[in-house]
Formats: C-alpha cells, structure tokens, sequence
C-alpha cells in the first residue's frame, strides 16, 4: 500500500535543504517536487465559463443585493 503526503514548508527553510533531508529519510521512497505553474483547466470548464459567468451575473441575482 502507498500513501502520498503533501509536505509545506516555511519561507525560512530552503527547497533544496528540504528535498534533501527528505531523500534522505529510510522510509521515503521517492521525492517529487510540485511544480509551481498553474493548474491546467480542461476545455469543458473554458467552454461553460461564459455562459456560468453570465448567469450568475444576471439581474436576478442583483435583487438580493438590493435587499441587503
């Protein structure tokens, strides 16, 4: 069985010292940095982006801003 942990680490704490104490740990078998880049967004999500963003934005929605 293999379980996967996410690991942060203070601003204080190099990337390279932390990798490195990790790859030396016994019962860690591997070390994957994550990648700082932004998530990928699928082509379902562009496609409805607009039409969710004009629904949500529609005068309906501004009646309970008024009652507030």
């Amino acid at each position: 069985m293999q379980h996967q942990f996410v690991i942060t680490i203070d601003e204080n704490t190099t990337k390279e010292f932390a990798l490195n104490f990790l790859r030396n740990v016994n019962f860690i078998k591997t070390v994957k940095p994550q990648k700082d880049e932004a998530p990928e967004i699928d082509e379902v999500t562009l496609m409805c982006e607009k039409a969710l963003g004009e629904e949500w934005l529609s005068e309906e929605d501004n009646r309970w801003d008024k009652l507030l």
